[in-house]
């Protein structure tokens, strides 16, 4: 193994050592135990860890206590998990809302190197002046605010320097303790940790790359480009590269500032009309939508205006997609439960196995429930939560896409409720969504739906003999394979071979017991103090084994 290997398979082991350790001493011992994970870390921090899990605190409090503590990867994790009620508890949810994504402030000798690293020259030949004061710090990069040498006022986001070697490490290591929870906790399979952790992956990679994030605000500067309502900041590419984004500075109020847009004679009402109507004009029309709406991200500028700013999620909608939104939304407001199910059926997410009576009742019930009392006091918002954990129990599959939307929705009703407490979120989407219901069934998308289907149906029929040629000879041939697929052996087949190489081992140890009674028995030489060295020895070897047989199987918990 090459030094450098050696070098990240130390860093990974002591970063897991690590992380076991943070997480016991949070009081989450039983579960680093069950992921086998316990004997990393020393005997009296296990018995604290139990004993704090006997503390005032509640589970979920340990836990974003703890995400805090282990730095801005399993931050950002906790923050992704936030948004995905389908897999977390609610209790859970509250609290990892609640993790802060703000750090120390690098030293400007770091921001420095960064950007000198980036283009080649020092900061001086890249900007007539910049603040040494960060405007804002977070644990991936930090903002300052600069002057270019033409004169233009920018907003310079800086990457932290080795940021992403640690998140690399600590992706490695979540997605090893992610195979280890399939492995030794059966009812998370359920949740697919592996591929939380993977989509958690991509997630993180993109925020990181600020040269995708500046590709993205081009492309909304274009989609509102005859739209004076929405401004996005002006990319400097020149002064813009993975580690470094230099974008136009916003002067703006924050759109939770209420006490201080009113000051201003703003009317915040048609400020929250205005923000959701962005929002679902971004969705229906362009496909294409800023996926983290939370109040620093959205800067008003005056009634009718706002800014939009940090694009590192965005979210994209395909047609079909805007058309299942539509008649969700739509079905949703006129409360037919009948339709909304068609729509989750036609999207393929509906399990074969569903009790449809069962979960047509449970979803008529989340419908009543909201839809019962005035206008005024429907959330959409917690609907939305109510039916993506009906969606968990009932084992339904919802596409990342309509979760980062639904997120969205919670995030866009929060702000817009701060504004004016009276706004119906519903009532902003209506125009969009029957507009795509209209255009659904006009005689032009009537037409080329019959015509995709046509040429669908055309390609099929001319594919088939030759399809049907190449079956034929495979199954002549004997060449026929048929694959099957078994779910739920992997803990049998496990448990069968730890069986199996424990029968072996205690096979092993009875043999050398025998032989060494034998060859002492025996008094075979040579010989040390009387007895014969190889007996010995073997009697010796068979209770290192025995004895490390035995702790293996007590440590198992299996007798």
């Amino acid at each position: 193994m090459s030094p450098v290997r050696v070098h990240i398979a130390y860093r990974s082991a002591r970063r897991l050592r690590e992380i076991a350790g943070v997480l016991v001493r949070h009081g989450f011992y039983p579960l680093m135990e069950r992921l086998r994970l316990a004997r990393l870390v020393s005997i009296p921090m296990r018995f604290a860890g139990k004993r704090k899990g006997e503390d005032r605190l509640t589970e979920p409090a340990r836990a974003r206590l703890a995400m805090e503590e282990l730095g801005p990867t399993f931050i950002k994790f906790g923050q992704i998990l936030s948004t995905r009620p389908d897999v977390v508890p609610h209790e859970f949810i509250i609290e990892f809302l609640k993790l802060q994504d703000s750090v120390s402030p690098l030293p400007f000798s770091e921001v420095r190197k960064v950007v000198e690293a980036e283009f080649g020259r020092p900061v001086e030949d890249v900007f007539s002046s910049i603040d040494e004061a960060p405007a804002a710090a977070a644990s991936i990069a930090q903002v300052h605010r600069a002057v270019t040498r033409d004169g233009s006022e920018v907003v310079v986001k800086v990457q932290r320097p080795g940021i992403e070697e640690v998140i690399n490490t600590d992706i490695a290591i979540l997605k090893y303790m992610a195979r280890l929870a399939l492995k030794y906790i059966p009812e998370s399979r359920l949740y697919d940790p592996v591929g939380m952790v993977e989509e958690f992956s991509r997630v993180i990679r993109r925020e990181m790359d600020f040269s995708l994030e500046a590709s993205y605000m081009e492309k909304f500067r274009e989609n509102f480009s005859g739209d004076p309502r929405v401004k996005v900041p002006k990319v400097y590419w020149d002064l813009t590269g993975r580690g470094v984004l230099t974008m136009e500075r916003v002067r703006g109020i924050k759109v939770d500032q209420v006490k201080r847009l009113k000051e201003e004679g703003i009317d915040t009402e048609a400020v929250a009309h205005l923000i959701a109507d962005i929002f679902f004009k971004q969705v229906f029309e362009f496909g294409l939508f800023h996926g983290d709406l939370h109040s620093g991200n959205i800067f008003v500028l005056s009634e009718d205006s706002i800014a939009l700013v940090d694009f590192g999620i965005v979210g994209r909608i395909g047609p079909d997609m805007k058309q299942d939104l539509a008649d969700i939304l739509i079905g949703i407001a006129t409360q037919d439960i009948d339709a909304t199910v068609r729509v989750y059926q036609r999207m393929g997410i509906l399990p074969e196995a569903i009790d449809r009576t069962s979960f047509e009742m449970e979803y008529h019930d989340i419908i009543l429930r909201y839809f019962g009392r005035p206008l005024k006091h429907v959330r959409i918002g917690e609907l939305l939560l109510d039916y993506i954990r009906l969606a968990a129990r009932y084992e339904i599959m919802l596409p990342r896409e309509l979760l980062l939307f639904d997120k969205c929705i919670i995030e866009l009703e929060g702000l817009a409720r701060v504004l004016y407490p009276d706004v119906n979120i519903l009532d902003e989407s209506e125009p969009y969504a029957r507009r795509l219901f209209v255009e659904r069934i006009s005689p032009k998308s009537i037409a080329e739906s019959a015509l995709s289907t046509a040429s669908d149906y055309k390609d099929l029929i001319a594919e088939f003999p030759s399809q049907a040629d190449r079956l034929m000879r495979k199954v002549l041939d004997d060449r026929l394979r048929i694959e099957f697929l078994h779910k739920g052996l992997e803990d049998f087949m496990g448990e069968m071979d730890r069986s199996s190489n424990r029968l072996t081992f205690g096979v092993i140890i009875a043999a050398l017991i025998i032989g060494s009674s034998l060859v002492t028995a025996a008094e075979a030489a040579p010989k040390f103090l009387g007895l014969p060295v190889l007996g010995v020895l073997g009697f010796v070897i068979a209770s290192v084994l025995g004895f490390w047989l035995a702790v293996q199987i007590l440590r198992s918990g299996k007798f």
